[in-house]
């Protein structure tokens, strides 16, 4: 007898013990390795998800870095044109005013010697009066474009002022001085008018916000080619199909439109098909028809297919042929050609009662064909 066959009473051998010992060992060792492994991949997992929020924080900071940057770019852009504009509109203002006190000093002496008489000396104020009326209403449009005031009678009185002027200063440089000098007195009387005018006309226009005469005949030219537009998309759709348009047309009137817009053409045609834009029951029959055809063609018919039931479907059924070729058989390729054998009176189950019913509704293929 070895001591490995010794076995205390209700015991185990040394061996065994041994054994188990090791084994246990070996157990504990391989749980601390996949400890360790779990751990590492742990680690592992944490360090890429730190190193992914750090990075989707970074690329945010870029990001918010970046708008800041584009509102800061766009606010010194802005700030620079309202410069320039502001620098524009002072020279526009000084040069207006310059031409029209070098315009005084040529009309208002030409003037004055138009009216001199030495036995009528007090009509020497009357180119004053002339002069001056026509600034002075020059000044009240101004203060009624201050005030937000309709400024156009101020402006219409004093053009016909300038205009009075003007023929004086013409009519006695002319007789006087030759036809030159009464063109150039007269231009004087009304360019100095009419160019401080043009500033307050400016003026007037950015005051209410008016557009450009360019952008106005830019967005009449776009809704002329909208308009053409939408006719042309609503006689297709008349000529498409003429029931949706009449009831898009109803629908229109009475939701206050003069011309059916996209989404009561939409809700009409729901209302006629039951369907989206373009759809009908004709075309979604034979949309799946055809899908189901070339699912046949690349793959061959579902395994799951249950030839119990489709053995009750008519040869006419979808991508079968109608006659069989073989004698025997019924040329369907789903129960191998030849229909099983079905015992007299045995009950339909539920899924073939759906089937045959859904095989009623659907459309022959002549129907499908036709679409």
């Amino acid at each position: 007898m070895t001591v490995t066959e010794l076995r205390p009473e209700g015991g185990e051998t040394y061996a065994e013990g041994l054994a188990r010992a090791e084994q246990a060992s070996a157990e504990a060792e391989a749980q601390r390795i996949r400890n360790e492994q779990d751990r590492r991949r742990a680690e592992l997992a944490d360090a890429k998800a730190e190193a992914k929020a750090q990075k989707d924080i970074q690329a945010a900071l870029d990001e918010a870095a970046d708008e800041k940057r584009r509102r800061d770019d766009a606010r010194r852009a802005e700030s620079a044109r309202r410069a320039r504009a502001e620098k524009s509109a002072v020279v526009w203002k000084r040069s207006a005013l310059t031409i029209a006190i070098v315009c005084i000093v040529v009309s208002l002496p030409l003037q004055i010697m138009a009216f001199w008489d030495p036995a009528a000396w007090f009509l020497v104020a009357a180119p004053f009066v002339l002069e001056g009326v026509a600034w002075a209403l020059l000044m009240g449009a101004q203060a009624a474009i201050d005030d937000e005031r309709p400024s156009w009678h101020y402006r219409a009185g004093a053009l016909l002022q300038a205009l009075v002027a003007a023929g004086i200063n013409y009519a006695h440089g002319s007789a006087e001085y030759g036809i030159a000098t009464g063109i150039g007195g007269a231009l004087c009387s009304v360019i100095g008018p009419v160019i401080w005018d043009l500033h307050e006309h400016g003026r007037i226009a950015k005051r209410d916000g008016r557009k450009s005469r360019s952008v106005r005949r830019a967005e009449r030219k776009d809704a002329r080619s909208e308009a053409k537009r939408v006719k042309a998309v609503n006689d297709l759709r008349a000529a498409a199909d003429e029931t949706v348009w009449q009831r898009a047309v109803d629908l229109s009137g009475f939701l206050g439109e003069t011309v059916p817009s996209d989404a009561t053409y939409r809700r009409a045609w729901t209302e006629v098909h039951g369907a989206e834009v373009g759809q009908t029951a004709v075309q979604i029959a034979h949309t799946r028809s055809v899908k189901r055809a070339v699912r046949l063609a690349q793959n061959g018919p579902l395994k799951d297919e249950n030839a119990q039931v489709d053995s009750q479907m008519g040869p006419e059924g979808e991508s079968f042929p109608r006659a069989p070729k073989k004698p025997g058989t019924d040329g369907r390729k789903k129960n191998g050609g030849t229909p099983p054998k079905r015992t007299p009176g045995t009950k339909y189950s539920a899924l073939a009662r759906s089937q045959m019913s859904a095989e009623q509704k659907r459309p022959s293929s002549d129907q499908t064909a036709t679409v």
